[in-house]
């Protein structure tokens, strides 16, 4: 219930959803149903008249390609005998359900965004399964149509770009389930910027997971926020600060 804010639009037989395009304020994007619902039939139909024409360009098989590339990452001497494949049954088994956000910066131009949804077994106490949720974009925004887009010639830029994200999700999500990384609830980021589904700049708390190759993890948390979960941050890509706690 948390995945979506409200006036998304999905592409019809795919995991893509559009965001970032729509009216009446950025509060009600941060969450899921319990967000805003002013507007959302409109701003959903706005998305749909972005895209109806290119639709096929953004035609991405992401489930499936997720799992070819995680069959060769553990496949590889890092990962080998930490995982195996399993079915969805297996009790021991970690769910992915893998999609896309392009989410909308400005009138033209978009940023994609990979999100691995992860299923992981309940906490100690509890019999609910946790949810965590990893993100990966790479690059500045990019026009999604016209000369030079990510859609021109069938998608190829888009295409190139979600294989990159979606490994290096792949392999961030891979990592910290192995080993998770280390949750200091003192280490607080102060995060400006345009985040998955809400184009518009914005700040916001994070917390410090430390570094992946040159990726910045952040951690955003709350359940009901739909960019909670893990953040790979390209350098330069968000304004990051050390939070200083203000004087009473």
């Amino acid at each position: 219930m948390s995945d979506l804010p409200m006036g998304v639009k999905r592409i019809t037989d795919s995991n893509i959803v559009v965001s970032g395009h729509q009216k009446g304020g950025a509060l009600g994007l941060l969450f899921g149903v319990v967000g805003v619902a002013i507007q959302s039939a409109a701003n959903t139909d706005a998305g749909g008249k972005r895209t109806n024409d290119i639709q096929d360009a953004l035609r991405f098989d992401v489930a499936g390609r997720a799992s070819e590339l995680a069959s060769g990452i553990l496949a590889e001497e890092s990962f080998r005998g930490g995982y195996t494949l399993a079915t969805e049954e297996s009790p021991s088994a970690v769910s992915v359900v893998p999609y896309i956000v392009l989410t909308y910066v400005n009138e033209t131009d978009v940023r994609p965004y990979i999100v691995l949804k992860t299923k992981l077994e309940p906490e100690a106490g509890s019999k609910k399964p946790r949810t965590i949720k990893y993100f990966c974009c790479e690059g500045p925004a990019m026009p999604l149509v016209g000369e030079g887009s990510l859609t021109e010639n069938n998608g190829e830029k888009l295409k190139a770009l979600l294989n990159t994200e979606l490994d290096t999700a792949l392999r961030i999500m891979l990592t910290d389930r192995r080993q998770p990384f280390a949750r200091n609830d003192d280490a607080k980021l102060d995060v400006n910027g345009s985040l998955p589904f809400v184009g518009k700049s914005f700040k916001w708390r994070g917390w410090d997971l430390g570094s992946y190759k040159d990726y910045k993890l952040i951690e955003f948390r709350g359940g009901i926020l739909v960019f909670g979960g893990v953040h790979a941050v390209e350098p330069g890509a968000l304004e990051i600060t050390p939070y200083v706690k203000k004087q009473k």
